[in-house]
């Protein structure tokens, strides 16, 4: 009525209408408008949904700190950012503000480079030592925490053109190098493979090694001024196995020293490459960062208009006990830590568009969460964590990533960063497209998680024993479903990974009507595992065999090398959980019938037997073989009906549609089959 009062007649039968308030948010009003939110919370009058719009600008971080007084009862809160609102963690320099290199680093710098590379003062900035901080270990085997001067820094990092820069490095990005040989493997945890030497882990500053490079590299270690500064990065003996510590050289006898022990040993032809020396700045893309006096050197990206130097340890947007808030639209940028942290209930995360983050994209636990329809890309570690629900109780946690894009992550930690991990009981991970990669889509862990729909392709590129969808060393990991997923193009070269792959006996997971083409060694794998269902899964193209059983821990009892006798960690978990009653003898009845202690070895449910599987109906095309199935899982398990053809024309293959065609002789020769429908896989249309 033009005094600012809504005035409104109630609904017939007194039911509550609903009404909203509006607050306008600017960069500059943050704090003003966050102190009104919450001061109408506490009033207790507020409306159904109070909505927070947030205009276009960058948003300081310390902003988006969120705790329960944040939140009320029956209240959503919704900050609906418009197009360009962007939380940014980072330092923006303009190009005009770059200037050349000083002269002594400029003759350390590649002849090629010299007209390219670029420099930056942070102290100039106003930064410190203490917010670039040192080189720091990293990588998913790193044993930095087994010494007592591990270097403090921060992983700080470098962007230009808003793509993440990649410090001075021999051989450029893509390439890498192979352990010549291996004098000392040093005081490994792993050496040689399944040997065991378990006290190393209480162990203080082990001894690093020595690895021998090849007579190239070491031509080129000679002519480093200042070889103090550099680094080893690589997978020096599994390639799932990445770690990273700083070297000393000894170019006189072809010598490298690691600080830092590699954990699993090392081996000749180990992939690794050397990096943080100028001399290596050699390339666009790659930058250098002299930490005694904070300059920063760089060859920009072609087209690069600005730089970000991104060093803040703390996510951008942090949510602690936090319920019933809407985040939307929201860009996220710049950040050394994960992106989004939230733990709490009934929270949103939808259309975020989150980039150049050094660790994760988003970690949400808690229940009833859920992540939607956001957009991540060049990520240093993964995309989405979600966690939550009870495993004792089996009570799920109802957590959701769905319809997310998740591209170009784990371009730092180079394995176990996936684009999605699912955690503890009831969660789910549908319609997402997750891609380009060099380890896997997505890990899970726990109990009665759904994954479907997915599309999944172009990730593994840099490992062989990994798999798309992962999951392992579970017992009684019981209830998880994966069906109706798309898994494609993954592997590169030497690197030969699986599709959907359960580890060393997990136990009580279904795969059912995935689509499983040029994938790697083999589409499925099941790693000694008892009481699961593959069935209706279509493989296509594997270079070995459509589907490999074995009964890896049938074989490993009594053997003193083998990796369950020094992980009893899978006995145990049967006695974690009360398998004669309750909701775990109601949801997983197979698990009452398990025999520990004593166990016949002819007997289907001694624990350590692959029995009562079912892989029925699955069809492969053009594999080299149908399965590798151990004649203990033919024993103990039902193996039937799984067809094979030769050629995807024999098999009736739609090669644009990545399915079987309507008429495919599959429907005719294996009546049980049912058509998957691959029309509904990836992200939903809205």
């Amino acid at each position: 009525n033009g005094t600012g009062k809504r005035y409104c007649v109630p609904p017939a039968g007194g039911e509550r209408f609903s009404m909203e308030k509006i607050f306008q948010m600017t960069p500059e009003t943050a704090k003003t408008v966050r102190r009104q939110v919450w001061e109408l919370l506490k009033s207790g009058s507020a409306p159904d949904t109070v909505t927070v719009r947030m205009a276009k600008g960058l948003y300081d971080p310390d902003d988006f700190s969120f705790t329960k007084e944040d939140c009320a009862d029956g209240v959503r809160v919704v900050y609906s950012a418009d197009k360009g609102a962007v939380i940014h963690g980072g330092l923006t320099v303009a190009a005009d503000e770059w200037t050349d290199p000083d002269t002594e680093m400029l003759e350390r710098i590649p002849e090629n480079a010299r007209g390219h590379v670029r420099m930056i003062s942070l102290t100039a900035k106003g930064l410190t030592a203490k917010e670039w901080g040192e080189e720091i270990p990293f990588g998913s085997s790193a044993t930095a925490t087994l010494y007592d001067d591990v270097p403090k820094g921060c992983g700080s990092e470098f962007f230009t053109g808003g793509r993440r820069m990649i410090k001075a490095r021999y051989p450029n990005a893509g390439e890498y190098l192979k352990l010549d040989a291996v004098a000392d493997v040093g005081e490994c945890y792993e050496f040689p493979p399944q040997n065991y030497y378990p006290e190393r882990r209480t162990m203080r500053n082990p001894r690093g090694g020595c690895y021998i490079v090849d007579h190239d590299t070491n031509d080129r270690i000679k002519k480093w001024k200042d070889p103090s500064t550099a680094w080893i990065y690589g997978y020096l003996y599994w390639d799932w196995a990445d770690s990273a510590t700083p070297v000393r050289v000894n170019p006189e006898r072809r010598e490298i020293w690691p600080k830092y022990v590699s954990h699993f040993g090392a081996r000749a032809g180990a992939h690794y490459y050397l990096y943080n020396v100028p001399e290596e700045l050699d390339s666009e893309g790659e930058w250098y960062l002299d930490r005694k006096t904070g300059n920063l050197y760089f060859w920009p990206w072609s087209g690069a208009e600005s730089a970000d130097f991104s060093f803040r340890g703390e996510p951008l947007l942090n949510c602690t006990d936090t319920k019933n808030i809407t985040f939307s639209g929201l860009g996220l940028t710049c950040c050394i830590a994960n992106a989004v942290v939230c733990s709490g209930e009934n929270m949103i995360f939808e259309r975020l568009a989150i980039d150049n983050i050094r660790e994760n994209a988003i970690s949400v636990s808690g229940s009833n969460n859920t992540v939607s329809r956001c957009t991540m890309r060049r990520l240093g570690g993964g995309g989405i964590i979600i966690s939550g629900g009870e495993r004792q109780t089996l009570t799920p946690g109802n957590n959701r990533a769905e319809n997310n894009l998740i591209d170009d992550f784990a371009q730092v930690y180079q394995t176990y960063r996936p684009g999605i991990i699912l955690n503890g009981v009831g969660n789910a991970a549908v319609h997402n497209e997750i891609s380009n990669s060099p380890h896997a889509a997505i890990f899970y862990g726990g109990n009665n998680h759904l994954i479907e729909y997915n599309e999944i392709h172009d990730v593994i590129k840099l490992s062989s024993d990994a798999g798309a969808i992962y999951a392992g060393r579970d017992s009684v990991a019981y209830g998880t479903v994966i069906r109706y997923n798309r898994i494609m193009h993954n592997g590169s070269g030497e690197f030969v990974p699986q599709g959907i792959y359960w580890d060393d006996a997990l136990n009580g997971q279904t795969a059912y009507g995935n689509i499983i083409a040029d994938t790697g060694w083999w589409g499925v794998e099941v790693g000694g595992g008892r009481d699961h269902v593959v069935e209706n899964n279509v493989i296509v193209r594997m270079r070995d065999a459509a589907i490999e059983y074995d009964d890896r821990i049938r074989r490993g009892v009594g053997n003193p090398h083998w990796w369950y006798q020094h992980h009893p960690e899978h006995l145990k978990q049967f006695k974690s959980v009360d398998r004669e009653k309750g909701p775990w003898a109601q949801q997983f009845p197979a698990l009452s019938r398990v025999v520990l202690e004593g166990a016949d070895p002819e007997d289907k449910n001694a624990f350590f037997n692959p029995a009562n599987s079912s892989v029925c109906n699955n069809v492969a095309i053009a594999c080299k073989k149908l399965y590798e199935v151990e004649e203990s899982v033919k024993k103990f398990s039902r193996v039937e009906n799984n067809p094979a053809y030769e050629s995807a024309e024999e098999a009736g293959w739609d090669e644009k549609a990545h399915n079987l065609r309507p008429d495919s002789r599959v429907f005719r020769d294996l009546p049980g089959f049912k058509a998957i429908p691959a029309d509904k896989i990836g992200i939903e249309k809205e």
